[in-house]
Order: C-alpha cells, then structure tokens, then sequence
C-alpha cells in the first residue's frame, strides 16, 4: 500500500514578475487540490470494484499483450493457489501448491478468489509499480508489483515479495477493506482530512481505497489509469492539460528520470539523451506531477537522434527528420546530403516499421534539413524546406525557432523557383508574451494557447525564464486555440 506524497509546488520570490504578467490573478502559494475537477469523494462504484467476472482469463492476456507488457510472457513460479484450492500454511501441503503460473492467470485467479474487479487489480498494478506498460524485466517490480506491505520511509517487506503473492495479497486486503471497512480508518459518510483536502468517501472501495493508499495523489492516480485504460463505465473523465510539443518530466514518484514528449495526445519516451538533445533544449523540459503524465496513453518511442541514418537489412537508408522517417531514395542523393558510410546505423526493421513515414528524398529535394536564405534584391528572409519556401516576417522568429543556423544569401532569380508557404510561426512549445499586455501564451500546434492563472503555469512545470517578449504581429500568425486552466 505504497503512499504517494502530496508534492506541493511553492512560488518563492516570484511576487512582483507574477505581478507584472498575471495583473488579474491572484498568487497561488501551493496547489490547492480543492480546485481539481476530480471528486475525491467517489473514485470508483461499489459495483465496478467487485465486478469480478469483467474480464476472462483471455482477456487479460490480451490485454497484456495490447500493453506490450512484460506481463504477457512472465511465468511466476510460488505458492499461489487457484480459486477453490485449500489454503493453508503446512509447508507439504504449500508445496503441492508451487507451481509456475502466467500473470494473466495469477490476476484472473486473484479476482475471482478475491470477489474483486480484475481491472482493479491491472490499475493497482500499473499505479504501484507500472508493471502493465513495461516492455523490459524489472525484477523489483515485479517483486512488489501491488505495493503490499510498502509503506513510505521504509522497505518493502520481504515476506510478501513475489508477484504472485503481491497480486493475491493485494486483492484479498481489497476484499477484507470492503467487508470490514468499519472497523477501518477511513470509512463511507465520515469526513477526513488527507493532505489538507476533507474527503468524505461516498462507498466502501473509495474508503478502502484511501485505507490502501492514503493519499489524494495515488488515488487520482488510479482513476485516470482505469478511464485512460476504458474500465470506466459511468466514472470522471479525466482530461490530460498539457499542450502538444510539450516536453515533460515526472518531478515526483518512481520514476523521474523519463522525459516524453506530448504529441497529438500521446506521450513518446526519449529512449536516451542524443534522442533528446537533438531535438529539444533539455532546459525546456517541463517538470510535473506523474499524474498529468499518467493521462496520456504511451506512444511510439524517440529511439534515434534526430538527422540519424538508419539503414534497414536489405541496405534501404532512411533520413530521421524529426518523428518521421524518409527514405533516401538512391546513392547519388545520399552523397547530396553530406553523410558518410561511417555515420549509417544499421537497425531492425521492426525498428523502422515503429516510426512513421515522411516523404521520400529524391535528387529534386533541395534542402530537406532546412536552410535560411536571404534575397540579394529585397533583403527578405525565407526558410527553405523541400523546394518551399516560408518567409519570415520577423528577426525574432529567427532567434527563437532557428538559433544555430545560418542566413546565406541567394538571388531573388533562385528564389522564385521555390514553392511559396505561408510565413514561418513559432515553433510548438515556445512560451511568448506581447509588450503590452499580461498574458501569457504557450505554441501548440501553431496555435496561441493563453495560460490562464498562475497555478496552472506552475503545476504544467513552465519557466518564468522562457518567456519570450514578442511583436503583436508574431502573436496574430497563431491562431487562438483552447485556454490552459487547471
């Protein structure tokens, strides 16, 4: 029953900058939990925790395997006896019980020993130790899969170490919780104070649930892993916030050394740094809670830094651009980019099959990494991509979106043989300011997003650094999108 902590994020020494932007809202000095859309009163029914007849024993090996999960072909070998099996604690007779035993199984034969929703037992198992969406062995996790007997400040207790004690221990504390939630410390109908917020557990599973993991934090958690899962039935939805083209970071929980980053509602791991860094400032990664990030389901992974050259087994080469791929289509054009053999990875072609495809490179491809180019006649600047050109209204769109690249003149006669495109806006991400007003806004799919208050600017883990002071004109390039409110 692992307690998650309340991470409360202080604004220190910002009084007067918030002052200046947000003239209209006033200072948050922590989160204030009271303000969530969730209601910490009900986090699932009665009914939906004790539906143990959810989910068949396929099923839940399906669904491992929909996760990718290691789960789907791990094998516990223990004493864990099935549904109707005696038990009992004479060590020959436990022995008769020791067999290896499939995860869906040991989840299936827990639900239906326990009476409990075998989808509450996969969200307890993703929220303790995120078991259900690891692709890799992770033998501590899978050892204290359910957080039983894990407390905060201490270790976990050895006795109950092993999956499948984990998950059968777990599901029958759950049962004896509802059966006995009155003799308990946290009970239906009567008001507590947990983590400065009073909760008043509308059921029995709520209390039993606060009993488990006493915290507001682990059991929002838990509720948006079983909506983002669709175990729902007529429960909260709880919307993700952040924006896409944000970078993110866990800043509290197990695990705070991921950075993802969100696109078009999933959220993609950065398989190592060079993925990283050759992308994005690591400066600008957004650190936040591990439950803003839980809310979006996982997609395709960031293996390779950008500019890579991959090469499949059958020596077709492919030019990472950003999160697609593009294959070069001949020898000839390879030499045109300025790589050499040296710098060719060879990969998989699941590898490649993983990433999507972008357009093809031919010889008639003028600069598809991108270039600046000036006119020698009119002085404009365009940037040129793929035989298009996109002008650039602003010294400030250089700044911010291109620091490193170069201004290379070129006749206005060259020019014009480039396809024409819409002015160059601000790249995703960037977080802008105009002189002469208070708002903030974030770029999200070149759309203007205004954060709205102080407190969803902090807890979305944005800088007051980064804010950039642009011209009205930048601004209108973007439309108005959704407002940012926690």
């Amino acid at each position: 029953m692992k307690n998650i902590k309340k991470n409360i994020s202080k604004i220190l020494g910002l009084i007067g900058l918030l002052a200046m932007i947000f003239v209209s809202v006033p200072v948050q000095a922590q989160v204030d939990s009271n303000k969530a859309d969730f209601d910490y009163n009900v986090i699932i029914s009665d009914e939906e925790a004790q539906d143990f007849n959810a989910m068949t024993l396929a099923q839940i090996q399906e669904f491992l395997r929909s996760k990718n999960s290691y789960l789907q072909n791990y094998f516990f070998t223990g004493y864990n006896p099935g549904p109707g099996e005696l038990i009992t604690m004479d060590e020959n007779l436990r022995l008769a019980y020791t067999r290896a035993r499939s995860a869906a199984e040991i989840i299936y034969n827990a639900s239906i020993e326990a009476k409990i929703n075998p989808k509450f037992i996969i969200t307890t198992l993703q929220k303790e130790q995120g078991v259900i969406e690891k692709a890799d062995f992770d033998q501590r996790a899978l050892d204290y899969a359910a957080g039983y007997y894990c407390f905060d400040g201490q270790a976990c207790n050895p006795q109950w170490q092993g999956f499948g004690k984990q998950v059968r221990a777990a599901a029958l504390q759950f049962r004896d919780y509802i059966d006995n939630i009155h003799t308990r410390p946290f009970q239906p109908g009567v008001p507590s104070n947990i983590d400065g917020k009073i909760v008043t557990p509308a059921n029995r599973i709520t209390a039993a649930m606060y009993v488990y993991t006493p915290h507001l934090h682990g059991n929002l958690l838990f509720a948006t892993i079983w909506e983002r899962y669709g175990f729902g039935v007529a429960g909260q939805i709880i919307k993700g916030l952040l924006p896409h083209g944000a970078v993110v970071q866990a800043k509290t929980g197990d695990d705070t050394k991921s950075i993802y980053l969100i696109n078009n509602g999933q959220k993609m791991l950065f398989v190592n740094n060079n993925a990283l860094v050759s992308r994005y400032n690591p400066k600008d990664v957004q650190k936040i809670s591990p439950e803003e990030i839980a809310k979006f389901p996982d997609g395709p992974e960031i293996k390779y830094p950008n500019y890579s050259i991959l090469e499949n087994p059958i020596g077709q080469r492919y030019l990472i651009d950003g999160l697609v791929k593009r294959l070069i289509s001949n020898k000839e054009v390879f030499r045109q980019l300025g790589f050499s053999a040296d710098e060719v990875v060879v990969v998989k072609q699941n590898d490649l099959d993983a990433i999507a495809d972008g357009q093809v490179l031919t010889a008639d491809t003028k600069y598809p990494l991108g270039k600046l180019l000036r006119s020698t006649k009119t002085n404009g600047v365009y940037y040129v991509k793929d035989n298009v050109k996109s002008p650039i209204i602003d010294p400030m769109i250089i700044t911010l979106n291109f620091p490193t690249l170069k201004i290379t003149n070129i006749s206005e006669t060259i020019l014009e043989t480039y396809n024409n495109d819409l002015p160059v806006m601000l790249k995703d991400g960037t977080l802008v300011k105009i002189k002469t007003e208070a708002n903030v806004y974030v770029i999200a799919n070149g759309q203007r997003r205004w954060i709205s208050d102080a407190e969803t600017f902090n807890n979305l883990g944005y800088s007051w650094a980064n804010i950039k002071t642009i011209s009205e004109r930048i601004l209108n390039l973007h439309d108005a999108g959704e407002n940012l409110k926690i």
